[in-house]
């Protein structure tokens, strides 16, 4: 009965009601038609896009595409491959730089050594907590090819900051957005700022499919060759004969993606409108906290994370224990950017010798071994981050409100 139900549009509304009454929501949860989609791509023909010419992964693109204001959308299997595509597509070689900020997931490193790159590193501004413009200016070299902004935990970039940079030390920018789908910046979405921006359907993202990412691009030319790159260099689709020209990988996103990241972009935008709503509720009462601020950036975010700044001159007890008291009442909570990447044993015991064979080695070296103090105080004493389920309803908001209440012995708001 169970099985008959789940295939009914009898289990969309119980879902619906359920996810309304249930005061601990979930997220990822379905928000459209993702269980017929699915069942629409099983009985086809159509389970991998290799060689579909109709498959739910062109409709995602195009979609996806008009959502960003870009001309161009390529589907891809992860955001880390979305990076390593452009990277390539772009033309980088062994030697060449990408600057980025230190405290991002080293997934963002990793995508550019698996491209043959060099990542190097930029301490952040802690008003922000994204780059800090004295510190990117100064790890700009003459191998530096592209400046990689991250748009963290649903925060945007100082897109005309960093505009200004490339322009003047003629860089490439290359947004890695695959945390911050949908915030703006100056009236424009992210990822319509750069040659290309990097989106993710993973863990933590703001609509996830499992896995999947999106590449976006106005370049018609990147686009192409992005679409060949994503099928192991195989070039019959988009030149009409058959040829391998460039290394490449297996890029491709599945259907069953397809079909899921499809139904959750469309649900996007009233998920994205409820959620900032309910953390503007939130803003009011944090800012009535001494020691405590919201991290909104001056752009419209969509809150992968609420991201909170602490002032431990002003607030009572300690980052790590408030965190710590937060985690002991369910509350799902951590930093709000990551270790510095450079802190990874990765870095810090030179594994990455074996791997960065070409470029100025001294000066990689250096970069690597740098303190980079803001990053590392934000990630000790500063920043913190709380999960985006707890503002998915309102009553979880108040259910918030009334744990923090508690650990700080505050009255009821």
């Amino acid at each position: 009965m169970k099985e008959i139900i789940k295939n009914t549009w009898l289990y969309s509304i119980a879902r619906r009601i359920y996810y309304f009454l249930t005061p601990d929501y979930h997220y990822p949860n379905p928000v459209g038609s993702e269980l017929k989609q699915l069942k629409r791509v099983l009985y086809s023909t159509n389970w991998n896009s290799s060689y579909s010419t109709s498959g739910l992964h062109y409709k995602l693109e195009k979609e996806f595409a008009d959502f960003i204001g870009c001309n161009y959308a390529v589907a891809v299997n992860t955001g880390g491959m979305a990076l390593q595509m452009i990277f390539r597509g772009l033309g980088l070689k062994p030697g060449d730089e990408v600057v980025h900020q230190v405290d991002t997931c080293v997934a963002t490193s990793y995508a550019i050594l698996n491209s043959f790159c060099t990542p190097t590193f930029a301490d952040v501004d802690m008003n922000s907590f994204m780059l800090n413009k004295d510190e990117l200016l100064g790890n700009i070299t003459d191998r530096t090819k592209i400046i990689l902004p991250v748009h963290m935990w649903g925060n945007a970039e100082n897109m005309s900051t960093i505009a200004d940079i490339a322009a003047k030390k003629n860089l490439l920018i290359v947004e890695d957005a695959c945390l911050s789908l949908g915030a703006e910046c100056e009236n424009k979405k992210i990822g319509s700022f750069g040659k290309a921006a990097a989106f993710s359907f993973g863990c933590l993202k703001p609509i996830q499919a499992g896995e999947g990412g999106m590449i976006v691009t106005n370049d018609s030319n990147l686009a192409k060759e992005l679409r060949i790159l994503r099928d192991w260099g195989e070039t019959t689709k988009e030149l009409g004969y058959r040829d391998q020209k460039h290394l490449s990988w297996n890029g491709r996103m599945s259907e069953f993606v397809a079909s899921v990241a499809l139904e959750q972009l469309k649900g996007y935008p009233d998920h994205l409108k409820l959620l900032r709503e309910n953390v503007d509720f939130f803003s009011q009462y944090i800012n009535s906290i001494p020691g405590l601020s919201i991290i909104h950036t001056a752009n419209k975010s969509v809150y992968t994370q609420v991201v909170i700044k602490i002032n431990p001159k002003l607030f009572p007890i300690s980052k790590n224990e408030f965190i710590e008291k937060l985690k002991t009442d369910k509350v799902n909570v951590w930093h709000a950017n990551f270790e510095p990447i450079n802190s990874l044993s990765f870095f810090s015991k030179q594994e990455w010798r074996n791997w960065v064979l070409k470029g100025d080695l001294d000066y990689i070296t250096s970069n690597y071994s740098k303190s980079f103090s803001n990053a590392y105080e934000l990630y000790q004493n500063v920043g913190m981050g709380i999960n985006k389920i707890h503002f998915l309803h309102k009553r979880n908001v108040k259910a918030l409100i009334k744990i923090i209440n508690g650990i700080l012995n505050l009255k009821k708001q």
